[in-house]
């Protein structure tokens, strides 16, 4: 006798939330992480964890950016009556740091990694990667002789789930971290 196959699925669901009146948040990818993929926060919201992760260099913060996020379905041959079956997302950042001069190795050393996943911040929420990404990061000049020189980073990846916002630390996205 044959085995059949049933699809792992969640036995329970979420309720939605459903309220006239939700919580906006406003967009922009104002600062980009990027984390060691072997290092997880035990609580992503305490700011002592965070400062040490930066200053044992498991994270890396780029405070003050301005950018976007990019979102692409990626969908599979279905069965039975579908025709399709969802396998999950490609995800691209496409964020720009105004510190040419002084991140030039950083951006240098960094885009040769593969064992980064990126964080970044919206207005008062951080976003996480459950996967490592890839990261490109390049300086054009434009013709204008008033435009500014900026690293144009490119982070992009793929993962299952959509990406679910978490609470920001506090302290650490307003002011870069010294460490001693």
């Amino acid at each position: 006798m044959s085995a059949i196959y049933y699809p792992t699925c969640p036995t329970t669901i979420t309720d939605p939330l459903c309220t006239p009146c939700p919580t906006k948040e406003l967009g922009g990818i104002r600062s980009l992480v990027l984390k060691k993929n072997t290092f997880t926060f035990t609580d992503i919201t305490n700011p002592t964890e965070w400062t040490n992760a930066i200053c044992n260099k498991n994270v890396y913060i780029i405070p003050f950016t301005r950018g976007s996020l990019a979102v692409s379905l990626v969908e599979g041959q279905g069965f039975g009556d579908n025709s399709t079956v969802n396998d999950g997302y490609d995800y691209t950042i496409s964020a720009f740091d105004p510190n040419y001069v002084g991140n030039c190795n950083f951006w240098t050393d960094i885009s040769k990694r593969r064992d980064f996943n990126v964080l970044y911040r919206t207005e008062t929420k951080i976003h996480q990667s459950s996967s490592t990404v890839s990261i490109a990061a390049m300086a054009p000049v434009e013709e204008d002789i008033k435009s500014k020189v900026t690293w144009n980073v490119t982070v992009k990846w793929s993962q299952e789930d959509p990406l679910c916002p978490l609470d920001i630390p506090v302290g650490i996205f307003d002011r870069c971290t010294q460490c001693s």
